[in-house]
């Protein structure tokens, strides 16, 4: 039995996918301390685990954060010339990098798995010599040979039109490589990098391989491909290419156990619905975008109007926090407004759901063999994800920005009326039990039994 520390973000779906993982190993024999830099220690407690409580951490810092507070640029310039020591001693502070070696070292684990955008800790780990790895709910982003990978923050699809030629995909990744490059150098003339330029000194300092350290904006900062990393994901729906060697999928993290408390109110509406669903015979389409920001609710709108005289069909839309119930006027009695409901069990009678593209909703659809409508979000990974499940045929891609209502309609309509989609849906679901069938221990690239320091 092993002492495996599982130190994440404490990000929603960072969270459950992490609490999966921990579940697992624990069922596999280890011993499990979760550490995170956000508080979910009563979440984290409330399933049996050890927690440990991380620093905060600050994700940019700049010439005011060190106490320089003038406006002219001239002056900082100066400041910033002849105070170079001084301003990188201070963000080391700011970084709170002591007090995360004080907390790990305390801890003192066999192991760590890390997420990756946690690079404070990752360095951290390092420096006191824990054997580690780095988890990863992304898809591999490395161009591979033969230009068959576009970078994850587009929609391309490789061999799919223009876009998808070679050409266009070396396009992409040199936009996407200027990109980061035009950030760090904007970053620095204003004085905004020294979060960047203080980890590197760190990790120079302990001697960490730096000429190894990819400089990115996905995840932010840095990247690591020499360094054992586990995919949340299936290589059966990425791309088809080489990753990085220490690049390694070990499936969807589905934490269906998760205790989701919803009100009575919530609870007895919803049974209502999944009633109405099997008595009518009707179809259940579940749009789960409730992390979109307020500017989409002229989609909401455009997808209510889009099965507005389709009664045949169901449809349940969350809000989340952002969005007022109350911005919608002359609902259909066919449609269900919540902020908030018990995603694992609506999917479980879902015919259909929408999203964002966020990988976790993708993950906990493949768990329930749920067809998808995909509305990217257009952050992050997402238009990445979104291109894989319509690559895969496990759903159709559309555009939140430039779908009419018709259009919509007529891509529900497709995924209802062509079996393909949900045949899609049950060979991933097949391939994703092959991957829970999997100990976790079994394929954890560093020995639990040996130190080393990547």
């Amino acid at each position: 039995m092993a002492h495996i520390a599982i130190i994440m973000t404490g990000l929603t779906g960072n969270l459950h996918a992490s609490l999966e993982v921990a579940s697992r190993l624990k069922n596999e024999g280890h011993n499990i301390t979760y550490l995170s830099v956000r508080d979910v220690k009563s979440k984290v407690e409330s399933y049996g685990f050890k927690y440990v409580q991380l620093p905060e951490i600050k994700h940019g810092i700049s010439i005011k954060d060190i106490g320089f507070n003038e406006k002219s640029w001239i002056k900082k310039l100066m400041y910033h010339t002849n105070n170079k020591k001084k301003i990188y001693d201070e963000s080391e502070k700011i970084l709170k990098l002591e007090e995360h070696y004080s907390v790990i070292s305390s801890v003192n684990p066999d192991i760590a798995i890390v997420d990756r955008e946690l690079h404070d800790i990752i360095f951290t780990i390092f420096s006191l010599k824990i054997p580690f790895i780095i988890s990863t709910t992304w898809f591999s982003n490395k161009m591979g040979n033969g230009l068959k990978n576009p970078p994850i923050r587009t929609d391309i699809i490789p061999g799919v039109g223009t876009k998808g030629s070679p050409p266009f995909i070396f396009l992409s990744w040199t936009l996407i490589k200027l990109k980061v490059k035009a950030r760090i150098f904007v970053n620095k003339i204003f004085f905004k990098d020294y979060r960047r330029q203080a980890l590197l000194r760190y990790a120079k300092k302990i001697g960490f391989p730096v000429k190894e350290i990819v400089a990115s904006n996905l995840p932010n900062l840095f990247t690591y491909p020499n360094i054992n990393t586990l995919s949340m994901t299936m290589s059966e729906m990425d791309f088809k290419h080489k990753p990085y060697k220490k690049f390694k999928y070990y499936g969807p993290m589905v934490f269906e156990s998760r205790d989701e408390v919803y009100s009575e109110n919530i609870k007895k509406r919803l049974e209502v619905i999944f009633q109405r669903k099997l008595k009518e015979h009707k179809k259940l389409i579940f749009c789960s975008v409730s992390t979109l920001v307020p500017g989409d609710i002229t989609f909401l709108n455009k997808l209510i109007e889009a099965i507005r005289m389709k009664k045949e069909w169901l449809l349940i839309i969350t809000l989340g926090d952002k969005i007022d119930k109350t911005t919608f006027k002359n609902l259909p009695e066919h449609v269900f407004l919540f902020n908030w409901v018990p995603q694992l069990e609506v999917l479980k009678n879902a015919d259909i759901n929408i999203n964002h593209a966020g990988i976790n909703s993708i993950n906990e659809c493949i768990h329930f063999k749920v067809p998808m409508l995909i509305y990217s979000g257009k952050n992050f990974d997402q238009n990445g994800c979104a291109a894989r499940v319509h690559y895969h045929g496990m759903g159709i891609m559309g555009d939140k920005d430039k779908d009419s209502p018709e259009q919509i309609r007529q891509k529900i309509s497709r995924i209802f009326n062509e079996s393909e989609f949900q045949d899609k849906m049950n060979d991933f679901h097949k391939l994703y039990q092959k991957y829970r069938e999997k100990k976790i221990s079994d394929i954890l690239p560093t020995s639990l039994n040996k130190k080393s320091k990547l």
